[in-house]
């Protein structure tokens, strides 16, 4: 197949506004998903490689872990520019105006080097004081401090990857993004064992290989827009910000960037509950994380494909195209979701044991884990009714059931697991068996109520979905489209009828 001919069977693969509906969600979902998964594999492998091989493996694992809300505060402000640029695109896409995608790419791309810099700057100031208010363990806080400080100096590696992987999903294309996360992924591995294993560098090792590793992907996926296989590119000769552009892109972006932080804020506070339970929990619960960003790829995938799919359809006034997609979207993600769920139930132990942790550890994951694994259902529905509305132009209502499933995490988990254990520790002082809360908390005691802080991630996910379902049922997101482009319902039978199967 010479390059014209590979160009233009690029280009209707990248067109969702064609051809049979499952058939294209599934080529465009399943890179996204394997894309998610690749990128999955960063934290993943940095703590089975400082769990197995770095001198204190347990601690090191909780300083990653303890890190990781931090980062996700941060992140959260250019994930939803890039969100908002997302649907954008998608729509311009949709419609076929190819100027304004080259309008959109370039301002995106300057809006989010400028915030790169600004969360650089902010992140290395604000690292040890914000740890120092969750309440990080004293034996870990140096560790977390080093990773900490480390990825902020490489956030502009990843906010290009991020804003640039948004972009092409945007144009339909999905299968760069995972090329660019597999050679990254690949390249994170041999950086962990070689600054890990060979240098010694511990949490530092893994923090530079984080960071490099991240930022040779954005180079490629910048490689791949400049080549203009997607009709439209950055122009790197006059990189400025077009006032329109910007004005949506912040008002789709910032609900989900407000959406993303809520979230982080929301760990954050619970980081704080677990950082009660002692560095045992905060490490099992570290590794349940790093097993659960695994488990819930597929859901996440999906849903990140329904809101490209949405926004082309919108854009193009294909609604009957729009609505036939959700719904096999939804059977989809439920049946994976539901098969995912079982695996873990089965041979979740298996995956716990990997990360070389001792026998309490262990078990205090592997029971979380099975209890959080049975309601993957919930959340795989709520991702792909939030992704539709968000398509579609409507970036509010999913924020909002967002915000509010997760603020409710915070009482719950107070009610379900701290209220129990301060509980337990203040009898044990009455009763005279320990001389302060201090020595009984130190001695171990009411940390069996640990299961209440699982049980609150797994609620979480039930009440999203209660939440989002009106909004998707009786909102009026169908009629939000940026380019205006949204025409009436087709029906069935008509011009796209055949295309809809």
């Amino acid at each position: 197949m010479n390059s014209e001919a590979k160009k233009t069977l690029a280009a209707e693969n990248a067109d969702l506004t064609r051809g049979p509906i499952t058939k294209k969600l599934l080529l465009f979902s399943l890179p996204i998903i394997m894309g998610n998964l690749a990128q999955q594999m960063y934290n993943v492998v940095d703590s089975i490689i400082v769990g197995n091989f770095a001198a204190r493996g347990t601690e090191c694992i909780a300083a990653v872990n303890s890190s990781f809300a931090v980062m996700m505060v941060f992140n959260s402000v250019y994930m939803g520019i890039s969100m908002g640029a997302n649907v954008i695109i998608s729509q311009y896409k949709g419609a076929g105006n190819h100027e304004r995608l080259e309008d959109t790419m370039t301002t995106t791309f300057s809006i989010s080097m400028l915030l790169g810099l600004i969360i650089t700057v902010l992140g290395l100031v604000l690292t040890k004081p914000i740890l120092n208010v969750l309440g990080t363990p004293a034996n870990i806080m140096h560790d977390s401090v080093v990773y900490l400080q480390i990825i902020f100096i490489g956030t502009c590696g990843n906010i290009i990857y991020n804003g640039m992987n948004g972009m092409l999903r945007g144009l339909g294309d999905s299968k760069w993004p995972l090329y660019a996360l597999l050679i990254s992924s690949a390249l994170n591995i041999v950086l962990d064992m070689v600054f890990v294993i060979v240098f010694h560098w511990d949490v530092a090792g893994v923090a530079w290989a984080t960071i490099i590793a991240h930022t040779v992907s954005g180079l490629i996926l910048i490689w791949k827009q400049a080549g203009g296989a997607y009709g439209a590119k950055i122009n790197f000769r006059r990189l400025s910000i077009d006032r329109d552009i910007a004005r949506h892109i912040f008002r789709l972006g910032t609900p989900s960037a407000v959406q993303s932080v809520a979230f982080s804020a929301g760990m954050l506070v619970t980081q704080r509950f677990s950082n009660m339970f002692g560095s045992d929990f905060i490490a099992a619960n570290a590794i349940i994380m790093k097993v659960d960003g695994f488990a819930i790829m597929p859901m996440m995938g999906f849903g990140n494909a329904i809101t490209t799919y949405v926004g082309q359809n919108v854009g193009a006034g294909k609604l009957d195209r729009v609505n036939k997609g959700i719904r096999t979207t939804n059977i989809i993600s439920v049946a994976t979701s539901i098969g995912v769920g079982i695996l873990l139930v089965l041979f979740g132990k298996y995956l716990m044991m990997a990360f070389g942790v001792d026998d309490n550890v262990l078990e205090m994951g592997i029971r979380g884990l099975r209890f959080i694994a049975m309601f993957y259902a919930f959340m795989s529905l709520q991702n792909v009714l939030g992704g539709a509305i968000r398509g579609a132009g409507d970036a509010m209502s999913p924020a909002i059931t967002s915000i509010i499933s997760t603020l409710i995490r915070i009482p719950l988990g107070y009610v379900l697991a701290v209220v129990p254990l301060n509980r337990a520790i203040n009898s044990a002082v009455e009763a005279g068996l320990y001389a302060s809360r201090e020595l009984a908390a130190a001695a171990g005691v009411g940390l069996e109520n640990y299961m209440g802080l699982f049980k609150t991630w797994a609620y979480g996910m039930v009440i999203g979905l209660l939440l989002i379902a009106p909004f998707y049922l009786f909102g009026k997101w169908r009629e939000k489209s940026i380019v205006g482009k949204a025409e009436a319902p087709l029906e069935a039978g008509g011009a796209d009828g055949a295309e809809c199967k």
